[in-house]
């Protein structure tokens, strides 16, 4: 007879024959045997992966570590003691610190702590390109070299896909990883399963799968922590699997006119957002956001703008401010003119004045170019005049009398949908 039980609610009593009901012995013991065997098949099932993951993070030991709890108080520690690793001089006068740890591992530390340094105290910290240098004319200027922060497991995997992407395919520029801090879990498990996606990513370290000398160069180095240990690095509890530093790329005019040159010259059509005075990481990361919803080719931003890879901005923006290139010009209104002239790109000035132009729900299809820039301000404020006015058309989103505008971020998903609906076809 065969007792195993597929089902948990089966009931466990049987009638009696003056009609009660009585324990079924053979019926729970089959049952209780069931459940330990599953609970048996399940702890050799996370055994065997344990094992599996951490040969392979032996085997690959050159550019991964695993840390834990111990390991991250270790590094608050280091952290706090300014312990500057790539200077020569100053560590071979530095008395030697203890953590407790053993030196061969504390060592190790030290070693990597340069790849763990950017995610340290992330609250207080200013690993983001949220420094805005100023030049001698009192222009506003990012250093290409800064590191930002990528938050959440698909945002990580856009970046390893983006950093291994070919400037010829899609004109944008690879970015430079520095290194990824990660759970253990969406590194190595389904459904995020990073590691399979490094793997596809950088496919030609890992090929040789018995020798791990491809690996010793590997461009970046991976941090894989447990969630009390990643909380401790970053200083709050961390809800998203995994984060990564990498290093701002640096698109500038030069590279704008190149990259549209092309969609020009394929007659693909030209779709461009323009954005004066946008300073609310927030408001610019949701613009992002929805450009890449709509199709937008490039975003350009005025010289007072934020910068696009400000922490805050990449996460609102889930992701898109890594694929979708985002410029920085010292003068908007003559960036337009440009545009203009070389590959009569239209203008559109977001206004939410009567005497506008045009009216974007009046408008036809086909009255919108092929090639088209929407132009829009900050809330408070609005498009500058002297912006507004070098536009080609001043363009209204229809509303209700009583209501007098919209928020930048509602208005721009508006007027791209409708913008694109209403574009000439070639």
């Amino acid at each position: 007879m065969n007792l195993s039980i597929e089902n948990e609610s089966t009931p466990t009593t049987k009638p009696s024959v003056d009609g009660k009901l009585i324990a079924d012995g053979k019926l729970i013991a089959a049952q209780k045997k069931e459940r330990f065997r599953k609970k048996l098949e399940m702890k050799v099932m996370f055994a065997a992966k344990c094992k599996d993951q951490t040969e392979w993070l032996q085997k690959h030991s050159k550019f991964i570590i695993r840390i834990d709890e111990n390991d991250a108080n270790a590094i608050s520690s280091m952290a706090s003691s300014r312990i500057e690793l790539n200077n020569e001089q100053q560590s071979k006068k530095r008395q030697r610190i203890e953590f407790g740890l053993g030196s061969s591992r504390e060592n190790l530390l030290k070693e990597k702590f340069l790849y763990i340094q950017p995610f340290i105290n992330l609250k207080e910290s200013n690993t983001d390109c949220t420094s805005v240098k100023k030049s001698s004319d009192g222009q506003n200027l990012v250093d290409k070299n800064h590191y930002f922060i990528a938050e959440g497991t698909e945002t990580v995997r856009m970046l390893l896909e983006q950093s291994r992407a070919k400037r010829s395919t899609n004109g944008l520029l690879p970015i430079t990883v520095h290194s990824i801090l990660t759970k253990p879990s969406p590194f190595f498990e389904d459904p995020v399963n990073l590691q399979k996606t490094l793997l596809n990513a950088y496919a030609e370290y890992f090929e040789g799968k018995e020798d791990t000398s491809n690996t010793d160069m590997f461009p970046f180095q991976i941090i894989v922590a447990s969630e009390k240990a990643m909380s401790k690095i970053v200083g709050f509890n961390v809800a998203r699997g995994a984060m990564a530093c990498g290093i701002v790329p640096h698109y500038d005019e030069l590279w704008l006119i190149s990259f549209l040159k092309k969609k020009y010259e394929d007659k693909s059509g030209i779709r461009i957002l323009a954005l004066d005075n946008v300073c609310d990481t927030a408001n610019l990361g949701s613009l992002i956001r929805t450009s890449a919803a709509f199709g937008i080719n490039a975003i350009i931003l005025s010289d007072d703008s934020c910068d696009a890879f400000y922490r805050r901005c990449v996460r609102v923006s889930m992701g898109h401010a890594l694929t979708l290139p985002s410029v920085r010009v010292s003068n908007l209104s003559s960036t337009l003119n440009v545009l203009r002239e070389k590959f009569r790109v239209v203008s559109y000035a977001a206004v939410i004045d009567t005497d506008a132009d045009m009216i974007l729900e009046d408008t036809k299809i086909g009255q919108i170019a092929q090639n088209w820039c929407c132009v829009l301000g900050n809330e408070g404020n609005g498009l500058r005049k002297e912006v507004a006015s070098g536009c080609d058309h001043r363009l209204r989103i229809g509303m209700s009398k009583e209501v007098d505008s919209l928020s930048v971020g509602v208005a721009a998903g508006i007027l791209l949908h409708g913008m694109r609906e209403r574009e000439k076809k070639e």
